[in-house]
């Protein structure tokens, strides 16, 4: 860990809002989604799933956490790495679940970086990965950005960020605000923490966190003390990460301010049983609309077909996001559900 100790701050000119610090105390002053216990969800149209229907369907789950999940046979694609050394200016590659490597103008940037067998509280127990990382994470190019959407174990994960620490010690790190202390605790110092409409610039491009409709929490008593968000990032194309979120007017918002967008991230996978689901994750069809609403051109599918979260059967989101896109009769080539392992350009 010595070399995480010579981590160079890199300074962002705040853009945006001004940063939390500078909200005076009283709550009247502070955006919707600073409640008072926590942050809050603030779409008109969020209404909770209720304990006594969650309780049930969690605890029935439980016996997953101990469990290794057989493997499923996701199509792979074999990558060694060497494509990420051909210069091209804009590429996207699907290592599994929500972590995408994008090659933009010259910088290497990570979403939600998760290449452990299991993710949970405990190394022993936790959701299951059923499909192997798309390659080692020593194949990764050098890496300069590195965005995380939310503190979610299978969104955040202790290994795999120790990893790349050591690996790259000159990566930035975007998170949502009350993340960086987690990274501080590791040693980590080139953070740049942001809240929602907030962002600042890296080497000419500009990074903006923008809102998703979720949770947060890694242990009991901390829900909802961290936020949870989406990202933009924009330099001569422009993409949007959409991390995890329900269907919500957020993205119509986001469209608005920053769109179009010539790539986006939409999750589409842990979504049954639909009453629970709903309000933190979308459907398929759900994720084709958010995708119209943010005004993407192209659409890369995450967040499907790697850990065991919910009941759908692994493989049905792209079958699901498929069949939605033919029932508004919108060309399929621009909704992609890639081979592990595969790069496009965008």
């Amino acid at each position: 860990m010595n070399r995480r100790s010579a981590l160079k701050k890199i300074i962002s000119a705040p853009i945006m809002l001004p940063s939390i610090a500078a909200f005076a105390q009283d709550r009247s002053s502070l955006p919707p989604h600073h409640g008072e216990n926590g942050f809050i969800n603030t779409d008109p149209g969020y209404a909770e799933a209720e304990f006594t229907e969650m309780a049930p369907w969690v605890a029935g789950k439980l016996g997953d956490i101990f469990s290794s999940a057989p493997k499923v046979d996701i199509p792979r694609e074999v990558n060694d790495g060497s494509i990420f050394n051909q210069n091209k200016p804009y590429t996207a590659t699907w290592i599994g679940h929500s972590t995408v490597l994008i090659q933009m103008e010259g910088k290497n940037i990570l979403t939600d970086p998760v290449w452990s067998d299991k993710v949970g509280p405990f190394k022993f127990a936790g959701s299951p990965r059923v499909s192997d990382p798309a390659f080692p994470i020593e194949k990764l190019p050098p890496i300069d950005i590195v965005l995380i959407s939310h503190n979610h174990y299978d969104h955040l994960d202790e290994s795999s960020i120790e990893e790349l620490a050591d690996m790259f010690p000159d990566a930035t790190y975007y998170v949502p605000l009350r993340v960086r202390d987690w990274f501080e605790e590791r040693g980590i110092r080139t953070i740049e923490e942001y809240d929602w409409w907030e962002g600042g610039t890296f080497k000419g491009l500009k990074i903006i966190c923008t809102p998703a409709q979720h949770f947060s929490g890694r242990w009991i008593g901390d829900r909802n003390q961290t936020l949870w968000c989406s990202w933009v990032v924009t330099g001569k194309k422009r993409f949007y990460f959409g991390g995890d979120s329900g269907y919500c007017s957020h993205f119509k918002n986001i469209g608005t301010k920053f769109g179009p967008f010539d790539l986006t991230m939409i999750p589409i996978g842990a979504y049954e049983p639909r009453k629970l689901m709903k309000p933190v994750h979308m459907g398929p069809d759900e994720a084709v609309q958010a995708h119209r609403d943010v005004r993407g051109k192209k659409m890369l599918s995450i967040h499907w077909g790697t850990f065991v979260l919910t009941d759908e059967p692994m493989d049905e989101p792209p079958k699901k996001l498929y069949e939605a896109v033919d029932a508004l009769r919108l060309s399929r080539d621009d909704y992609w559900a890639l081979k592990l392992g595969e790069t496009r350009e965008w």
